[in-house]
């Protein structure tokens, strides 16, 4: 089967308290000046999340997998506010920063307004905000969705205009599991996982069965993997439609099994020619699909990457005029990833 040929590439404490009631004016004003001299209005403390860019992999032209003709940085948590001490008896609170020196004493003082962002948001819009400038300086409709692996799917975060768009060769890895539960070839799984081959995955589609079997036994390795939206075309099975979030949330729980265990162990053996995008980051077990498309040329992977604390589950895609122009984008979509890698959700590697 053609491939593509490119290179492996936190609020100070607010101190003291009025005095007695009866006290000097003199030193009431004083103490009040005080109190609002070491006031300050909560802020966040932003981190630059962004260090590290790095250019495109260059590589030669590609072909299709020649499928059938289609019918600014967000802030990051400021440190909570420390809880004022507790009050003794007939003891004031001090006036807030907000409360005029004409309080009167004794009034409870309203509590700070100080935002906090948690670290799903800031990645979130951390990662928004990159994808964005990524599309715009490729020219390309980008998108990624990304979890901790075994995490919850509630816990998704995706950014980018490209959502959902036909699977391509990317439905091998189900199609390839059902087949091996099947007593499907070994060879073939081989090949269809890390060449993507399209008449090895032919091969393992019909040794499960009819197309309607196939599909069935394809659908439930989605089930397994827990993509209970998903249902795959019976042909071509190419077009089966798989959105980045659900792909992620495949990665992330990906089926148990010998013949699940079997596949795993395949997409950390992706051919050189096909290790753009995910394949730049280091131990990454993928597969990707790549085709002329309605919008242009699509493409896309999905699968786990290792990284200090356990491993991300990701699903990336690119619509762009062309293949090398779509792989270039998931180059440096990839690399900004693993700029971000200290802050992704992780979780247990499978």
């Amino acid at each position: 089967m053609p491939k593509p040929q490119r290179s492996a590439v936190e609020s100070p404490k607010i101190a003291g308290g009025l005095g007695r009631a009866l006290a000097a004016a003199g030193l009431a004003v004083a103490l009040t000046a005080s109190v609002l001299g070491f006031a300050v209005a909560a802020g966040l403390e932003s981190e630059d999340l962004t260090a590290r860019q790095r250019a495109p992999q260059a590589g030669a032209g590609a072909t299709s997998e020649a499928w059938p003709a289609a019918p600014t940085t967000p802030a990051t948590p400021a440190t909570p506010a420390r809880p004022a001490p507790p009050r003794s008896a007939g003891s004031s609170d001090p006036p807030s920063p907000a409360s005029s020196a004409a309080s009167e004493p004794g009034a409870a003082a309203p509590a700070l307004n100080t935002p906090q962002l948690d670290p799903a948001s800031a990645l979130q819009a951390e990662l928004t905000a990159t994808v964005a400038a990524l599309e715009a300086e490729t020219g390309t409709s980008l998108g990624v969705a990304l979890l901790a692996a075994g995490g919850d799917a509630a816990s998704t975060i995706s950014a980018g205009s490209w959502v959902s768009g036909r699977a391509w060769s990317t439905i091998k890895v189900p199609i390839a599991i059902a087949a091996l539960e099947a007593g499907g070839s070994d060879a073939a799984a081989v090949l269809a996982i890390t060449q993507s081959d399209n008449a090895a995955a032919r091969e393992l589609w019909n040794s499960i069965g009819a197309a309607e079997a196939a599909g069935a036994a394809t659908d439930a390795v989605l089930r397994a993997g827990g993509d209970s939206a998903t249902a795959v075309q019976r042909l071509p099975f190419g077009y089966t439609v798989w959105d980045l979030t659900a792909q992620a949330g495949f990665a992330a729980h990906f089926p148990a099994g010998a013949a699940a265990d079997r596949v795993w162990d395949l997409m950390g053996q992706i051919d050189s020619s096909q290790r753009w995008g995910l394949g730049r980051l280091d131990a990454a077990r993928f597969k990707g699909g790549w085709s002329p498309d309605d919008a242009g040329y699509t493409v896309r992977q999905f699968g786990q990457a290792p990284l200090a604390n356990g491993c991300v589950a990701v699903a990336i895609a690119a619509d762009a005029s062309s293949f090398e122009a779509g792989a270039a984008a998931l180059d440096r979509l990839a690399d900004r990833l693993a700029a971000l890698a200290e802050v992704l959700p992780t979780g247990p590697c499978r």
